[in-house]
């Protein structure tokens, strides 16, 4: 839409244009993405992979206690729910930058079908929640026998 505007004339709509081009160009650059990038809302960081047996969630909550984190699985969605306090309560406080989240937070994670919901594990160590589900037994790899006649 707005690589469109190029077809104006006037030095204005060029200048917008490059700009526009040169945000695009940097935006999309992989080494771009940190946490300043990351959208509102996204608050715990999350990484998930899976081994042999295992799909194992990594939620990153540092100053958030184990009481103040609730884990669900419902229909197949892992939800992350919990709240982040804020220790600058000091009265007459004026902040001029403040990047770190504090309030409610929400993360919802679909979960393959070969999840096992009922075989969950989650442990929270130095800020970092660790969630292990296990696949169902038929979803797992096996080796297979091969007999000879």
């Amino acid at each position: 839409m707005f690589s469109q505007l190029s077809q104006f004339h006037s030095p204005w709509f060029r200048d917008f244009d490059r700009l526009f081009r040169f945000m695009d160009e940097a935006m999309s650059d992989p080494g771009f993405s940190d946490i300043r990038s990351a959208p509102r809302g996204t608050f715990p960081a999350i990484n998930v992979g899976e081994t042999e047996d295992t799909v194992h969630l990594y939620a990153f909550a540092p100053g958030v206690s184990k009481d103040d984190i609730e884990l669900n699985v419902e229909d197949g969605v892992l939800f992350i729910r919990g709240r982040r306090s804020s220790d600058e309560t000091a009265e007459g406080r004026t902040y001029y930058r403040r990047e770190r989240f504090s309030g409610a937070f929400a993360r919802a994670v679909r979960l393959p079908d070969y999840v096992d919901p009922e075989q969950v594990e989650a442990h929270l160590d130095n800020g970092v929640l660790t969630v292990r589900l296990r696949k169902r037994e038929e979803s797992r790899p096996r080796k297979i026998e091969i007999k000879a006649d």
